[in-house]
C-alpha cells in the first residue's frame, strides 16, 4: 500500500508538471463523456424507457391505407371498424377514437376551444386510464345514434378551467352549447399521447364516439365511405404484430370483395403502438448516438496520441527507473496510475458537463418535445456516465501504459534523444491520427447532408406566396351550423366582415387545413372512366375556397376562372384543379369543360372550369413519414383540387390572412370580429405561415445543428491530433533534419517533409472514411429529401475542408524544421 500511495503522488506530481497537457487530456475526455451521457438519456428515452400504459408490448395501433401509400396512417370507417372487431383473429379486444373535431366550452364570456377525443369505453381500459374522480364511461354510454351526453376531463383541463373544484362531478357543463354531464377526471399522470401525437398538444376531454358524427358532422356511422377513425388493439397471447398485419390485409380483401365500391384498393395496417408514437425519434437517436461515440473515439484516439508521444519523450526516465530495479510490472502500474488520475478528473469534469447538459436538454424537451418523450438525468444518467468513463480509460489508457512497461535498456539509454527509437510506436501514432481523419470525414458527411437537406427543405418552392400571412382556426360544429347552408352563409358574412379591417390586404380561406400534417382528400375518376380501375383514380388535397383565394394566394390561373360566390349548393359543382391533376386525368386535353366524380360514395358530378398553377400545400416535413420510408406530404408529387366553400362547406375552417399591420394587434381585431358575428365561436391556433414553416424544418434543422456541432468538434481533435504528432516527430526527428540541411538540403525541401507526411496521414484517413461514410449515410436516407447520401458536391466540400484544416495543422510544425539551425541540431543527441 505504501508503494502504491507513492506512485499515486508521484503521478499528480508528474501531471502538475505539465499543467498544459494536463488540461488537454482532460477536456477533450470530459466532452466525449459529457456527449455520450447526454445522448444516452435521449437513446434511453426513445429505444429503452417503456410507454405509461399497461401491457403495452401487446398494444398495435391499427389505420388504413389509402391506394399508393401502403404503409397506412390513414383513417377507416364506424362500419370498417365493426368488422375488425368482430372478424380479426388477432386481438381480444379493439378500440376506435376520432381526433377530428374540436368544441367550444361556452356559457361564460368567451368561449374556450376544447381538444376533444371521440372513443369508445374500451379506449380508456386498453390505455389503463385511471380517474382522479369520478369514472370512466361505461359500455351502455355509447350507443351510436343515442349515445349518453357524457364527459371525461384531463386533469389539466380541471385545474387550469374549473380551478381544480372536486363537485365538479356531476356537473353540466356546455360544449357548442349542448349540455353535457361531466362524470370524471383523468388521473394527473395520464396523457393522451395519441392525440398529441396528432396536433402537438394535450388533448381535454373524452367524449363518447356515439356521439361524434352528431356534434362534428364526419364520419357518419352508417355510411363505410367515410373514414376517420383509428383503432387501438390489443393482441392475443402468442400473437405478435406480423399475424396481426396478415390477418388485418386477409380482413382487407374480404372488405374489398364485400364492398367493392368503397373499399377498392385499400388495405388494413398493424403497426406497434410504441413504433406509432416513437418510430420518428428512431433515426435522429441513432445519428446523434452514432455522432457521440464517433465525437468519443477521437477524442480517446486523441489522447492516446498525446500519450504515446509523451511515452516516447519519457523512454530515458522509464529506462532508468528499470536499471534501478522497476519491475515491468511496477511500470505499468505506474502508467496506469497517471492514466487513473487523468481518468478521474475528466469524469468529475465530465459528470458536472453531463448533468448541466441534461437539465437544459430537459428543459428544452417540455416545449419541443411530446410528453411520452421525457429527457432526464438522475440515477441512469449518473451510471451511464461511470460506465462511459470506464469504457473511455479502457480505450485511451491501457495501450500506452502496456507499451510504456516494455523498456528496451540498451537502446533506451544508448540512443537517447534521437530519432531510432520508438519508431513501432510513432507508426501506433499515425495509425491513430488517420482513424481521427476517418472518423471526422463521416461526422461531415452526415452532418454535411443533413445541412443540404435542412437547406433544400426551407428553401422549397411552396408555389405561392408566404409573406405577411396570419392564419388561424374555426369549427363550425355548434347546432345553428348543422346545415351546409347555415355554415356557407357564416363563411360570406366573415370574409365580407374581415376584408375592410384596416391593414387587411386579403382574406382568404383555405379549409380545412393548410401546411398542415395531413389534409383532405379527394380520390377521383375522370368521366368516361370506371373507379374498378385503378389507373383512372387519382388521390389530391381537397380545398375548400371562397371567390379570390387563388390570386389572394399568389397561385396563377392559368386557364378557365376562379371560384364565385354564385356557385352555390343549387348551382351545378365545379372545381379548379392544379395542373398535374389536368396531366393525370387528361393527358393531351384541355381540361375545361371536363367532369370528374368521387371515387368514394354518391357524391355528384364536378366540372372543371379552371386550371391552376401547381402549389404544395402539404406539409413540408414530418418525421412520420421519414420514419415511415416516404416523403413529407409537402415534397410528394402534388395534385389538388379547390372547390367553392359554398359547395363543400367544411366545420373545419382555416382563415388566411394577408395583412401589413402589427400581427397581435391583427389577432385581437380579427377575434373580436369573429366574436361580433358569433360569440361562441372560438378563435384558435393563430400563428404567421412562415413561423408555421420554420417549425415544420425545425427536426431536421435541430439534428443538423447538433451534428454539425460534434462534427466540427472531431475536425479540431483530428486537427489537434495531426499537429501534435507532426510536432512530436519533428522535435524527435531533430537530429536527422540537422544531418539533411548540414549536406545541403533546402529549408523548402524539409518543409515539404513534414507537409508530405501530414497530408499523407490525411489522405489515407480520407480514403478510409469515405468507404466508411459510404455505408453509413446510407443508413439515414430517410431524414434526407433533395440529396443523395453520396451526394458528390457535399463530399467534396468535406475532403476539401479536412484537407484545408490538415495543411494548417501541418503548417507550424513544418514550417518549425524548415527553421532548424543545423548546428544547433547536430549537438542534440
Amino acid at each position: 500500500m505504501n508503494s502504491l500511495w507513492n506512485d499515486l503522488g508521484f503521478a499528480f506530481r508528474i501531471l502538475l508538471k505539465s499543467p498544459r497537457f494536463t488540461a488537454t487530456v482532460i477536456l477533450t475526455l470530459a466532452v466525449g463523456i459529457a456527449s455520450n451521457t447526454i445522448i444516452f438519456g435521449v437513446a434511453r428515452s426513445v429505444f429503452f424507457r417503456s410507454l405509461p400504459y399497461p401491457d403495452v408490448s401487446r398494444l398495435t395501433y391499427i389505420s388504413q391505407a389509402y391506394p399508393g401509400f401502403p404503409e397506412g396512417g390513414g383513417q377507416f370507417s364506424y362500419p370498417t371498424y365493426r368488422d375488425i372487431l368482430l372478424q380479426n383473429k388477432s386481438f381480444d379486444d379493439v378500440a376506435a377514437y376520432q381526433v377530428e373535431g374540436p368544441l367550444a366550452l361556452t356559457g361564460g364570456n368567451n368561449p374556450v376551444r376544447v381538444a376533444i377525443t371521440y372513443c369508445t369505453p374500451n379506449y380508456f381500459t386498453l390505455l389503463g386510464v385511471h380517474t382522479a374522480l369520478g369514472r370512466i364511461f361505461q359500455t351502455n354510454e355509447d350507443r351510436v345514434g343515442s349515445a349518453d351526453p357524457v364527459v371525461v376531463l384531463s386533469h389539466a383541463f380541471w385545474q387550469r378551467q374549473f380551478s381544480g373544484d372536486p363537485a365538479i362531478i356531476g356537473r353540466t357543463i356546455h360544449f357548442n352549447e349542448r349540455p353535457f354531464t361531466v362524470i370524471g377526471v383523468t388521473a394527473e399522470r395520464f396523457r393522451d399521447s395519441l392525440y398529441e401525437q396528432e396536433f402537438g398538444l394535450e388533448g381535454n376531454a373524452w367524449i363518447p364516439l356515439g356521439l361524434a358524427y352528431a356534434m362534428t358532422s364526419y364520419s357518419n356511422p352508417a355510411d363505410r365511405a367515410q373514414g376517420i377513425l383509428w383503432g387501438i388493439g390489443h393482441l392475443k397471447p402468442g400473437v405478435n404484430v406480423h399475424d396481426a398485419r396478415a390477418d388485418l390485409a386477409a380482413l382487407a380483401t374480404r372488405l374489398e370483395q364485400t364492398y367493392p365500391d368503397t373499399f377498392r384498393g385499400y388495405s388494413l395496417v398493424a403497426r406497434s403502438l410504441k413504433d406509432q408514437l416513437l418510430a420518428e425519434f428512431y433515426s435522429p437517436a441513432w445519428i446523434l448516438s452514432a455522432a457521440s461515440a464517433f465525437l468519443l473515439l477521437i477524442g480517446c484516439a486523441n489522447v492516446g496520441n498525446l500519450l504515446l508521444a509523451r511515452l516516447l519523450s519519457r523512454q530515458r526516465e522509464l529506462a532508468v527507473r528499470a536499471a534501478l530495479g522497476a519491475s515491468p510490472r511496477r511500470l505499468a502500474r505506474h502508467l496506469l496510475l497517471e492514466n487513473g488520475v487523468l481518468l478521474l478528473f475528466s469524469s468529475a469534469v465530465g459528470l458536472v458537463l453531463s448533468l448541466w447538459g441534461m437539465n437544459a436538454l430537459h428543459a428544452w424537451s417540455l416545449s419541443h418535445l411530446p410528453t411520452v418523450i421525457r429527457l432526464e438525468g438522475g440515477g441512469s444518467a449518473l451510471a451511464a456516465s461511470i460506465a462511459i468513463s470506464l469504457l473511455t480509460g479502457i480505450l485511451f489508457g491501457l495501450g500506452p501504459a502496456l507499451l510504456g512497461s516494455r523498456v528496451d535498456l540498451r537502446e533506451a539509454l544508448s540512443q537517447g534523444g534521437r530519432q531510432g527509437r520508438g519508431l513501432g510506436r510513432r507508426r501506433g501514432q499515425k495509425i491513430l491520427v488517420s482513424a481521427e481523419v476517418a472518423l471526422a470525414l463521416v461526422l461531415l458527411a452526415a452532418a454535411g447532408l443533413l445541412l443540404e437537406s435542412f437547406r433544400k427543405l426551407a428553401s422549397t418552392d411552396l408555389g405561392f406566396n408566404t409573406r405577411n400571412l396570419l392564419t388561424l382556426r374555426l369549427d363550425l360544429r355548434s347546432a345553428r351550423y348543422v346545415e351546409p347552408a347555415a355554415r356557407a352563409r357564416f363563411a360570406h358574412r366573415l370574409v365580407d366582415t374581415l376584408q375592410p379591417l384596416p391593414g387587411v390586404e386579403s382574406v382568404t380561406l383555405e379549409g380545412p387545413s393548410m401546411l398542415g400534417r395531413s389534409t383532405w382528400v379527394y380520390i377521383a375518376y375522370p368521366e368516361g372512366k370506371t373507379p374498378d380501375d385503378p389507373e383512372s383514380r387519382l388521390m389530391m388535397g381537397r380545398h375548400s375556397v371562397n371567390p379570390g383565394a387563388l390570386e389572394n394566394l399568389g397561385i396563377p390561373l392559368l386557364r378557365g376562372r376562379e371560384i364565385t360566390w354564385q356557385d352555390t349548393l343549387d348551382a351545378p359543382f365545379v372545381g379548379v384543379i392544379s395542373e398535374s391533376v389536368a396531366r393525370k386525368l387528361w393527358p393531351g386535353q384541355d381540361p375545361i369543360g371536363k367532369r370528374m366524380r368521387s371515387a368514394e360514395g354518391n357524391f355528384p358530378w364536378v366540372t372543371v372550369v379552371g386550371i391552376a398553377h401547381d402549389a404544395r400545400h402539404g406539409q413540408r416535413m414530418d418525421l412520420n413519414d421519414a420514419a415511415a420510408g416516404m416523403l413529407p406530404l409537402g415534397l410528394r408529387p402534388q395534385y389538388d383540387a379547390y372547390f367553392p366553400y359554398t359547395q363543400r362547406p367544411n366545420p373545419g375552417v382555416t382563415i388566411a390572412i394577408r395583412t401589413s399591420a402589427d400581427m397581435a394587434a391583427m389577432s385581437e381585431e380579427v377575434r373580436s370580429a369573429v366574436l361580433s358575428l358569433d360569440p361562441t365561436l372560438p378563435v384558435y391556433d393563430i400563428a404567421l405561415l412562415d413561423d408555421r414553416l420554420a417549425a415544420q424544418v425545425a427536426p431536421v434543422r435541430t439534428i443538423a445543428v447538433l451534428s454539425g456541432t460534434y462534427a466540427l468538434l472531431a475536425v479540431f481533435l483530428a486537427g489537434f491530433g495531426l499537429f501534435a504528432v507532426l510536432a512530436h516527430d519533428v522535435s524527435q526527428r531533430t537530429h536527422e533534419i540537422g544531418v539533411r540541411m548540414a549536406l545541403g538540403a533546402q529549408p523548402y525541401s524539409v518543409l515539404a517533409l513534414v507537409l508530405r507526411e501530414g497530408l499523407l496521414l490525411t489522405l489515407f484517413g480520407l480514403a478510409a472514411g469515405f468507404v466508411s461514410a459510404v455505408v453509413i449515410t446510407r443508413m439515414m436516407q430517410a431524414l434526407l429529401f433533395g440529396v443523395s447520401p453520396t451526394d458528390p458536391a457535399v463530399f467534396l466540400a468535406i475532403a476539401a475542408l479536412l484537407l484545408l484544416v490538415a495543411l494548417l495543422a501541418c503548417w507550424v510544425p513544418a514550417r518549425r524544421a524548415m527553421r532548424l539551425d543545423p548546428l544547433e541540431a547536430l549537438r542534440q543527441e
